[in-house]
């Protein structure tokens, strides 16, 4: 007698789903396991004076919390108690971000989110006739796989910006040219290198200056 062995393979795929509340535990979105709020519509509010958000949270006088997530899940900047209602927290650059923030007490704890745009011209400076030389922090930072370099000239010059590894080797040249006063931007596209530290220099007539970025993959 023969047998016919049948096997069913069955593949279960587990998709995490990651809700950011108050309880913050640095740079990871969501709880930190001493227990998770309750949603409240319209218990948050914020506005954009520059790159600072004002976040306000209604319904309590005891310490409140919250976060800044840009639009790749990542938190940017927190505070994770202040006595300060409204409070403020600083975008690394221009995006859209979504604040969540809320309040231990009263119990229940409770939470909700809103959402806040920061664009460029939202900067404190007029972008077509900056009065200064002026080279911003990179965003996002880190990065994967590019990233914008905003900078602002007071006047026409002959503009470069440069890349440089770790070790000071040059690996890519973004702006080479006569630019036009005002606020500018490159995109940086690192495809092909490798995870680390990199370096961009701005030179405009007399001008230098450099900072730092992080490729992360």
């Amino acid at each position: 007698m023969k047998y016919t062995i049948l096997l069913i393979a069955i593949v279960i795929f587990s998709i995490p789903i990651h809700f950011s509340e108050p309880g913050f535990n640095g740079t990871t979105p969501g709880c930190d396991g001493s227990g998770c709020h309750t949603l409240q519509d319209g218990l948050v509010s914020a506005s954009v004076t520059d790159l600072q958000v004002a976040i306000t949270v209604n319904g309590t006088t005891s310490s409140v919390a919250g976060e800044l997530v840009n639009a790749n899940g990542t938190v940017v900047a927190v505070n994770n108690s202040t006595g300060n209602n409204p409070f403020t927290l600083t975008a690394p650059g221009s995006g859209t971000y979504t604040v969540y923030a809320g309040f231990k007490n009263p119990n229940p704890r409770r939470w909700d989110s809103v959402m806040v745009n920061i664009s460029i011209t939202d900067v404190g400076e007029n972008p077509s006739n900056p009065g200064t030389f002026k080279l911003y922090d990179n965003y996002p930072n880190p990065f994967n796989p590019s990233t914008i370099l905003r900078y602002s000239i007071p006047e026409a010059s002959f503009t470069t910006i440069k890349i440089y590894d770790a070790l000071g080797n040059e690996v890519s040249s973004l702006v080479n040219e006569i630019k036009s006063a005002g606020t500018h931007q490159a995109t940086f596209n690192a495809a092909g290198l490798s995870s680390g530290i990199y370096y961009y220099t701005l030179r405009a007539g007399s001008f230098s200056e450099t900072r730092k970025m992080i490729l992360l993959r």
